[in-house]
């Protein structure tokens, strides 16, 4: 019995390599970077409401269609420094209780390679590494792949 024969530009799918798609975001300065599955939803700017003696990390809550969300400044949860106040609301947290991340941008999805996916380094100056998950190098800068569990036990 012989297997039938390729056709032009088909992908032999056991060579290719295994990837994992993620969400971009800027924030002070660094490529960040969630597991496309962690990630809910992306909105631009929306109001906060300042939580009285809630944790410094914490902006406040807000209010996405009826559903109250805390809004956590995730530079000053991760020890950054925030270039701008302008902010996106990246909305985490399938299986709990969700969270809105506030970022200074979004960027892109990207598709990588797991070989390219790395341990973190011990220290990535001006970051709390025990947020990093992974990293990866792009050919311009660093993709620092965040760890979401560790966001969400706030």
């Amino acid at each position: 019995m012989s297997l039938p024969a390729k056709q032009e530009g088909e992908k032999n799918l056991s060579l290719a390599e295994d990837t994992r798609l993620f969400i971009t975001f800027w924030l002070g300065g660094f490529l960040f970077a969630l597991p496309v599955e962690e990630v809910v939803e992306i909105n631009r700017s929306l109001d906060i409401t300042p939580v009285p003696q809630a944790p410094t990390y914490v902006s406040g809550i807000i209010n996405l269609r009826g559903q109250i969300l805390t809004a956590i400044d995730l530079a000053q949860r991760i020890g950054l420094e925030r270039e701008n106040e302008a902010h996106h609301n990246v909305i985490i947290g399938r299986d709990g209780e969700p969270l809105s991340l506030l970022v200074e941008q979004i960027g892109d999805v990207l598709e990588i390679p797991l070989s390219d996916i790395e341990d973190p380094p011990d220290v990535i100056e001006g970051l709390d590494i025990q947020f990093v998950k992974n990293v990866s190098r792009l050919p311009d800068r660093l993709l620092v792949i965040l760890d979401v569990q560790k966001l969400l036990a706030i």
